[in-house]
């Protein structure tokens, strides 16, 4: 019969409770209560006084050396009763190992304080230490639930089509493999066991010094995983799938920045900064767009979880889960996202999606931030952002180019809330084209082997990217995008 985690809990408790009874039973006797008189002289001592006060100090040292030792053991004994709490119900979870003099690293206590802090009401995480190939393994598992089969694929080789990465890849072990590095840890919902990276098998110390964010992180999975991501009601867009994610990372975030500064102990402890080509981050062989939008949870989900703790604590946060952001511009701009009349997700609809009766292989919405990512590449941050910042809407559709083609074709329509922000947008992207293809910057052209084209539509208010592997594809998205 399965052993009920809770009321083992209470009696592992319960023993260690006893324990410290028992041993805190031999106590040192009181202190004799010496009264003082009014005179400013003390009273002489009896014969022999001075000799018998002396044994008496050499008692109680021993005392206290003694009731030291025993404190001693108890914390030992405690440490012992953490790690045994830490694989309590552990399933098919191999044994925590611990060599001579180490000290068992207390995350099942730092995940308690951090549980308390963050308001959450649950039994700690069942924590276990493994090789960082483990936990690499137990992301994937999980990235490959949320994305199955070759849905993360597609959408790099759109990007590829793009030419914003240089070349279609398996972008999930790649991202689990980051994620290792920047959480030091994972939560494996199918064992229900939190792994900890074992430090002879971390790849750098900055490793080791994030897993008070990967117990964060953990603790927010178990709890709400669930009702952020449900693979069985099919697919979320790029967009909605960062904004969702950037809830939960930038709570996690938020809430080993709080403990740190109650404990600096957990604070991170690396030094280098993430452009350093040492960094842990840096030694994952990742396309620089992709990586960008892997770390975007993180960094600016950090800021609007901490702009929604500001508006109504963590209340307020845990109401998001229920109503989370709906795409990255929320994320980006929280104020949107806390306005209660904040208007409905705007779509880009077309009459068919069919390139010479073939149907895409991707239908996606990028969102706010991978756009103005895209600008970024070839553009300073102030012509990225206003080419950004009037963006209602988007949709990517990419085809299987001709056998032989190295990239495919791709049609990006995007859409915005008035001509002077099209206008924005068209000049930055029309920059980009000109820097990525060292062409003189029209707006229509073949270079490379591609055939590009900048055209406008929507009544002036949208812009559609289209770059294909032939002239016959580019005629024909036209006609798709008009």
């Amino acid at each position: 019969m399965k052993s009920n985690p809770a009321m083992l809990l209470l009696v592992l408790l319960a023993l260690g409770g006893a324990a410290g009874v028992i041993l805190s039973g031999s106590k040192a006797p009181p202190p004799a209560v010496v009264k003082t008189r009014p005179e400013t002289a003390p009273p002489p001592l009896p014969d022999g006084s001075l000799e018998d006060l002396q044994k008496q100090i050499v008692l109680l040292q021993g005392q206290i050396e003694y009731l030291q030792g025993q404190n001693d053991a108890l914390k030992d004994e405690n440490a012992e009763l953490l790690q045994k709490l830490g694989t309590l119900g552990m399933k098919n979870a191999p044994p925590v190992v611990m060599k001579e003099d180490d000290v068992a690293p207390d995350f099942v206590g730092m995940g308690l304080e951090m549980m308390k802090m963050r308001k959450l009401q649950a039994l700690p995480l069942v924590t276990t230490s493994v090789r960082q190939e483990e936990v690499e393994m137990a992301i994937l598992a999980w990235l490959k639930r949320q994305q199955p089969k070759d849905e993360a694929k597609k959408l790099t080789r759109a990007l590829a089509a793009l030419g914003w990465i240089p070349e279609a890849v398996d972008p999930l072990p790649l991202r689990a493999a980051l994620l290792a590095r920047l959480l030091g840890g994972w939560y494996d919902t199918e064992t229900e066991t939190m792994f900890t990276v074992d430090p002879e098998t971390a790849t750098g110390p900055a490793v080791i010094s994030n897993e008070p964010l990967g117990i964060a992180f953990g603790q927010l999975l178990r709890e709400y995983g669930s009702t952020l991501f449900q693979p069985q009601h099919g697919p979320l867009t790029t967009d909605k799938r960062l904004a969702r994610e950037a809830l939960i990372s930038g709570d996690a975030s938020l809430t080993r920045f709080l403990h740190s500064l109650q404990n600096p102990s957990s604070a991170p402890k690396d030094d280098l900064p993430t452009e350093d080509p040492d960094h842990p981050l840096n030694q994952v062989p990742m396309p620089v767009f992709l990586r960008e939008m892997a770390l975007f949870p993180f960094s600016r989900g950090f800021d609007f979880a901490q702009t929604l703790h500001s508006a109504g604590n963590f209340p307020q946060l845990n109401a998001a889960y229920s109503r989370p952001p709906v795409n990255t511009a929320e994320v980006i701009e929280p104020e949107v996202y806390l306005d209660p009349e904040r208007p409905a997700p705007v779509e880009i609809t077309l009459d068919d999606v069919k390139l010479s009766g073939v149907a895409p292989f991707l239908d996606d919405r990028l969102g706010k931030f991978v756009c103005a990512t895209a600008l970024r590449t070839y553009n300073n941050d102030e012509d990225a952002g206003m080419g950004t910042r009037g963006l209602v809407a988007d949709r990517l559709l990419a085809w299987a180019a001709e056998s032989g083609a190295k990239r495919d074709h791709a049609a990006w329509q995007t859409l915005f809330m008035d001509k002077a922000s099209a206008d924005a947008f068209h000049k930055a992207m029309l920059n980009s084209l000109k820097q990525r293809y060292n062409t003189k910057g029209e707006a229509e052209f073949n270079a490379q082997g591609r055939w590009v084209s900048l055209m406008r539509n929507r009544g002036d208010s949208g812009v559609v990217l289209m770059d294909a592997a032939s002239e016959e594809a580019r005629t024909a998205m036209k006609l798709l995008m008009k």
